[in-house]
């Protein structure tokens, strides 16, 4: 019986500066040190972000808006898109998000776990929807219920 070789799985490094990666970027998921772990500061998000800056405004007042990432620690990071969740628009913080609520994800990556934190926004239109998904939520049910029903006469009718 053949032994069996124990393997030690290399650290990953950082994209930007070769440092220990402690997080993964939610967008280009590339790992990146607690520095270069916000968009702004890593060459595929930050050019993306350039290119996007005059789309991300707040759909009702048309204020700018800056997706942004951040780590507090080396296993805790924080994501804000600042869309709302609902229906999917840019959203200010100060005058149009509505409600705000938070998922919290945890990702094993070998002994240590690192915790995604994402901030859910809502505009007036989906905040009164927001257990079932906003706009989109209402639509998809509305569109099962549909399908469920047309199903139904097919069947029933003579």
């Amino acid at each position: 019986m053949p032994k069996r070789l124990h393997r030690v799985s290399p650290s990953r490094r950082c994209k930007e500066c070769d440092a220990e990666a402690l997080g993964r970027c939610p967008d280009c998921h590339q790992g990146f040190c607690q520095d270069h772990f916000p968009k702004q500061q890593h060459s595929p998000c930050a050019e993306k972000q350039m290119r996007l800056a005059s789309t991300q405004v707040c759909y009702v007042c048309g204020t700018q808006v800056y997706p942004d990432q951040w780590s507090i620690s080396k296993t805790s990071h924080f994501v804000d898109h600042f869309q709302c969740k609902g229906c999917g628009r840019h959203i200010c913080d100060e005058l149009h998000t509505r409600r705000k609520t938070e998922d919290v994800t945890i990702i094993r990556e070998g002994m240590r776990g690192h915790r995604y934190q994402y901030t859910n926004r809502y505009c007036d239109l989906c905040s009164p929807f927001y257990r079932i998904g906003g706009i989109r939520g209402i639509a998809g049910s509305l569109a099962l219920i549909g399908a469920v029903l047309a199903i139904g006469l097919y069947y029933i009718k003579p």
